[in-house]
């Protein structure tokens, strides 16, 4: 069986301006990956401010991922965008 994935993957990194503990962050990231279009959502370890996002761009655009987060109640910016 030969399967053609028509997805177009794209990354961006997010900036939070709050401090965001662990456990919230941990809770953040399993919402954020809930949104359509996005495929991986994640931080490295001591760097709770940012976030990497990536998506299907034929699905999601990063403004409105950005806005996703803002909508949580985040200041949030795209960083290198």
């Amino acid at each position: 069986m030969n399967t053609t994935m028509n997805t177009t993957l794209n990354d961006i990194v997010v900036h939070l301006d709050e401090n965001v503990d662990d456990a919230t962050l941990h809770m953040l990231e399993q919402d954020i990956r809930l949104d359509q279009g996005v495929i991986s959502v994640g931080h490295r370890p001591n760097q709770n401010h940012l976030m990497m996002v990536v998506y299907d761009s034929a699905v999601a655009r990063a403004a409105s991922i950005l806005h996703t987060f803002r909508e949580r109640g985040l200041h949030a910016q795209l960083i290198g965008w």
